[in-house]
């Protein structure tokens, strides 16, 4: 396992960097920065990262490591960076380790020799790998210090010895971050241009600044994949920029299951009003203005080295395409045959616009693709990565992972939702590194480990997943979930490993699963759904109960017939339509393990103190507060329906006003992860909208108020 041990372990670090006297030592301070030389046949990104390493070093040291071109300057103290293919670069390096490089995919080493140390990647990726890893593993610098605070420690000199060490291949080919239901990343900072969007969530795009920040951590963290955004409208400047600055990264892009070909139904829209033209949103009504409009994006995709194409065929706002044009056959049968018939075609645009004979593609069986799939309607082109997806979130895969044979020359990936707007999670994190690892696990174990995507929206909530998924997917052989949290609370909270462990393992195990498939069933999305139905339907029994009684019956009647989509999608909110008698007891155990969860919580904080506290504060005990408070929420919503049930609207209001009350304990904790620079973080909280179920509950309260 590629273990982060970096920044937690300051005593041991100090008496490692400041005991080690041999004249043979790596030595730079203040007074005698050292140099780096860069081979000259590397990629900017490479560049960008030893940018990374003379900006952090110096603020480690107060000096400034001096960047050389003549290789004769690197003497003395000096870093060698190159990949092993460059100029200059293999003849420093021992000949097993330059074995041991040949050939290997993002593999990188890292050798002293004396006062040198040379860093050599297999490949450019490599080399930038083992970059971000010696500043991880042997300074101390945390990959993920922007999104933590946790900047790293000063230093009046550094000294290093006998480091010689050879990464493992990454067992995971492609291994990437989806940027997806990024509301609190879109409007924590302004000024990062306008969205033309017929969709509520998303008014402006997130910044430069932002999205570098993003991008620095994702190769820091050493994953090489990105999709930037939802809806991602490749002609929009700011938006493209998106792009480019995930490029520049070193990132291979790639794009959102529900815009293949770099289109979503709202670029498809604006691209023809721009011509006088409201043509519907359809492959089968009008494929040749959906031809048109995914070549002229893909001539805009292709502009930039590294693309792995999605290519499906999906409606608007992440809905099945049928939804977008009524005239579409009903059967199944049919509707995967349009759809298949849809990825034969972007395929041979792709190969006609890239030129090449097998470019990188990709096809996301989310939703209703995962229920074609898994019923044999869909026919893939050949060269086609398939990737399967989870939709519990984090629980389960779907069926069709389980029931598709693998063909022998075809390669598979998965994406996996460490956040699922909607069900949740999506404020508060939910999945933890074991079932991860189990999932992933299976994954390998069925071919199905050339790419995993991860659903981790505004990055902040999920460091502990997105650094327990980078070792992971590195090395899964050598990876143990339980620990790895050891470990990572003892880096993170060396004042208190053993409490920060107990804490975020009652958080975890707070979560009640429920249904068939044993998965969560109070994720904070899941109550906001169910919340908000109770809301509707305590409106309705407070202004006429009779009626409300009347359409339960008529509702209660009809057998609606579900679609794939819906089929698809039954498991991500299984206690969505339980009754109340049963869904109330597992809400009060999980509020219950909640609460234990928080006290463990409030011991292991008062052990801690500066940017330990602080992280352990947003990162666990804000997000405890959240999901108490949601919880309260829908408990006293679900009380006070019974109350309307019984015809009793005295009862019911009191748990209104509980009702409301409950947003106080939200507050409480979204406090506590808005300090600092941090201050306007929820402030395009559009997902959850928790204003809005403030409000709606509040309006409930004064109606019931008012018809005493």
């Amino acid at each position: 396992m590629i273990k982060f041990y970096c920044f937690g372990l300051w005593v041991t670090a100090l008496f490692f960097l400041q005991n080690c006297q041999s004249s043979q030592d790596f030595h730079i301070d203040r007074q005698n920065p050292g140099a780096v030389w860069l081979s000259p046949d590397e990629p900017e990104y490479v560049g960008l990262a030893v940018r990374d390493l003379l900006e952090d070093i110096a603020k480690i040291t107060g000096g400034k490591m001096e960047l050389v071109t003549d290789f004769e300057e690197c003497s003395g103290d000096c870093i060698a960076i190159g990949t092993i293919g460059s100029d200059g670069i293999a003849a420093l390096l021992s000949k097993d380790r330059l074995d041991s490089l040949q050939g290997q995919w993002e593999r990188y080493a890292v050798q002293q020799s004396g006062s040198r140390i040379v860093i050599a990647g297999s490949n450019a990726r490599g080399t930038m790998f083992g970059i971000y890893h010696f500043l991880e593993q042997y300074l101390g610098v945390d990959p993920l210090h922007f999104w933590t605070d946790y900047e790293p420690d000063k230093l009046d000199d550094i000294r290093l010895k006998e480091i010689d060490y050879l990464s493992p291949e990454p067992d995971f080919r492609f291994r990437g971050w989806f940027i997806n239901d990024e509301d609190l990343l879109t409007e924590w900072k302004e000024g990062g241009g306008i969205r033309t969007i017929d969709y509520p969530y998303y008014g402006q795009v997130v910044t430069p600044e932002v999205i570098r920040k993003v991008v620095e951590a994702a190769v820091r963290l050493r994953y090489n994949l990105i999709i930037p955004a939802s809806f991602v409208d490749i002609r929009n400047p700011p938006e493209e920029r998106l792009v480019a600055e995930a490029s520049r990264r070193g990132l291979y892009v790639s794009m959102h299951h529900i815009e293949p070909m770099g289109v979503s139904a709202f670029g498809y829209q604006n691209f023809w009003k721009e011509k006088g033209e409201e043509p519907l949103f359809s492959f089968y009504s009008e494929p040749e203005k959906l031809k048109e409009t995914w070549r002229h994006y893909a001539e805009r995709w292709a502009t930039y080295p590294d693309v792995i194409w999605q290519i499906g065929l999906r409606g608007i706002a992440d809905r099945p395409m049928w939804l977008a044009d009524p005239g579409v056959p009903q059967s199944d049968a049919d509707r995967g045959r349009i759809i298949s018939e849809a990825m034969f075609a972007q395929k041979q645009i792709i190969r006609e616009v890239t030129g090449e004979e097998d470019p990188l593609m990709t096809t996301t069986l989310w939703a209703e693709g995962a229920y074609f799939n898994e019923k044999g309607f869909l026919q893939i082109p050949e060269g086609v990565m398939v990737i399967f997806a989870d939709n519990s979130p984090g629980w389960v895969w779907q069926p069709d992972f389980y029931d598709t044979e693998r063909e022998t020359d075809r390669l598979y990936g998965v994406y996996y939702h460490h956040q699922l707007w909607g069900s949740g999670p999506h404020l508060v994190q939910a999945v933890p590194p074991a079932k991860t690892y189990e999932l992933f696990t299976e994954a390998r174990k069925r071919n199905s480990d050339e790419y995993a995507i991860m659903n981790v929206s505004n990055i902040r909530e999920f460091p502990l997943a997105l650094e327990a998924s980078t070792a992971m997917l590195w090395d899964m052989d050598d990876f143990d979930p339980a620990a790895f949290l050891d470990e990572w609370c003892a880096r993170r909270f060396p004042a208190a490993p053993k409490a920060t462990v107990a804490a975020y393992q009652k958080f975890f195990e707070s979560y009640q699963l429920v249904g068939e498939k044993k998965i969560p069933g109070f994720l904070d999305g899941q109550q906001r759904i169910r919340g908000l139905s109770l809301l509707r339907q305590l409106k309705e029994q407070i202004e006429d109960i009779n009626r409300f009684r009347s359409r339960q019956k008529a509702e209660a009647a009809k057998k609606r017939p579900a679609d794939a989509f819906r089929k698809s999608l039954s498991d991500t909110n299984p206690a969505g339509a339980m009754p109340l008698a049963k869904a109330i007891p597992i809400l009060e155990r999980q509020l219950a393990d909640l609460a234990t969860s928080r006290e463990l919580a409030e011991v292991a904080s008062a052990q801690l103190e500066g940017r330990q506290q602080a992280f352990f504060q947003t990162n666990l005990e804000a997000q405890i507060q959240i999901q108490v408070g949601l919880g309260q929420w829908l408990h006293a919503l679900m009380q006070a329906r019974l109350m309307m049930d019984n015809e009793d609207a005295a009862k019911a209001g009191l748990f209104l006003q509980e009702a409301l009350q409950a947003f106080e304990t939200i507050r409480a904790g979204q406090e506590l992860a808005t300090r600092g620079k941090w201050k306007d973080w929820y402030r395009g909280d559009k997902k959850m909208n928790l204003q809005n179920l403030e409000e709606q509950t509040g309006n409930i309260n004064t109606l019931i108020r008012s018809e005493k």
